[in-house]
């Protein structure tokens, strides 16, 4: 093991590789069958293979490659038989560690890399500044790349070219490390509230791409300060305010209120991590909260920065709930240590994109009690 990752064994490709971001999803390697296919070889061999445990290493036309991510993304239930969880009794975990193993064995389609190139991959898609979307140097060698992550990165890399439209907001654009506004329930259900938005000074904290902060402006905020820890946030919520014309007054990086020291708002928006766990890349701190610390430090210290009859805007997800963390009642215990109540909550059902499961979004109202 080294500090950039593990070193596996290819068949037919000698060592490369599995970078520490990546084995997060795969898994370790080491006793994991591993074996290199044409991608024109029958889809359903190469889902049987995942299917039984092994890792699949692609060589061959790209498109191919896509087909066949696509064939076993369609039959991905298939991956898991329904004996290796029976033994879990309880529903709800039972259905997550399904899940877990899925994504897991999804995730053992690999293609191989090397810099920005991929290696025995014929008609390739443009990688011109991938490694930028990575989380560490890959090296000079030979690196085994997720066919699921690499998807989601060209995906991702498309959206900062051509950027993407949000409703009310404009086209934002989205730089590496920066969390996706894909879902646009999420920005929607801010703009509900209209009313603690317009005519208001306000905070928006986590901004991300700035997606908030701009809706803010655009729904008549007389002023509007964005901060994140993220320092490529930071500079993403810049470039769109700049892009867009909106006067937003980005600081950061900073921790929660670091940058606002001294300073209230009449409401202060939050699109909370929503999911209890530990962020292993820097993409992660957008959705994985540990202990559901940022959460207690943001409700900590809103009685200081909130203006006497202001509000709260924070947007948090059942997720964790349901998957047995029990984060909505420590989120009730937050809100009454803080000082706060819960004013009003506005609940939105859809499937996550970030574990694929069902969950309840909610948009809290929360004033001092």
């Amino acid at each position: 093991m080294t500090s950039r990752g593990a070193t596996v064994d290819v068949p037919g490709r000698g060592a490369c590789l599995l970078p520490s971001e990546f084995e997060h999803f795969t898994g370790a390697l080491d006793d994991c069958p591993i074996e290199t296919r044409d991608a024109r070889d029958l889809p359903s061999g190469i889902h049987a293979a995942l299917a039984a445990g092994g890792a699949v290493v692609l060589h061959g036309p790209y498109r191919y490659v896509d087909g066949i991510y696509r064939y076993c993304q369609r039959h991905e239930r298939k991956l898991v038989p329904r004996s290796e969880c029976a033994h879990i009794e309880d529903r709800v975990q039972r259905s997550a560690a399904f899940t877990e193993i899925r994504l897991r064995k999804l995730h053992r389609l690999l293609v191989l890399a090397r810099g920005e190139a991929l290696v025995d991959i014929d008609d390739p898609p443009e990688t011109t500044g991938l490694q930028d979307w990575l989380e560490g140097p890959t090296g000079e060698g030979t690196f085994l790349f997720p066919v699921r992550r690499l998807q989601r990165i060209l995906t991702d890399m498309r959206r900062a070219r051509e950027g993407i439209e949000v409703d009310m907001v404009g086209t934002i654009t989205i730089l590496p490390h920066v969390y996706v506004p894909a879902d646009r329930s999420v920005p929607a259900m801010f703009a509900d509230a209209r009313d603690m938005i317009e005519g208001r000074h306000v905070l928006d904290m986590g901004t991300g791409t700035g997606v908030l902060a701009l809706l803010a402006a655009r729904l008549g905020a007389v002023s509007v300060v964005a901060t994140d820890s993220n320092p490529w946030a930071v500079r993403n919520a810049r470039l769109n305010a700049e892009r867009l014309g909106l006067d937003i007054d980005v600081r950061g990086p900073a921790n929660i209120y670091e940058a606002v020291a001294g300073e209230r708002f009449d409401t202060i928006m939050f699109n909370a991590p929503w999911i209890v766990g530990e962020p292993r890349t820097l993409y992660d701190t957008a959705n994985f909260d540990p202990g559901q610390r940022v959460l207690a430090g943001f409700l900590r210290g809103a009685d200081e920065h909130l203006a006497p009859d202001g509000a709260l805007l924070l947007q948090y997800s059942d997720v964790s709930q349901r998957r047995g963390d029990a984060s909505l009642d420590r989120l009730g215990a937050l809100v009454a240590e803080s000082g706060m109540r819960v004013d009003n909550v506005r609940v939105l059902e859809r499937v996550g994109r970030v574990l694929g499961a069902r969950e309840g979004v909610r948009l809290y109202v929360l004033r001092r009690a």
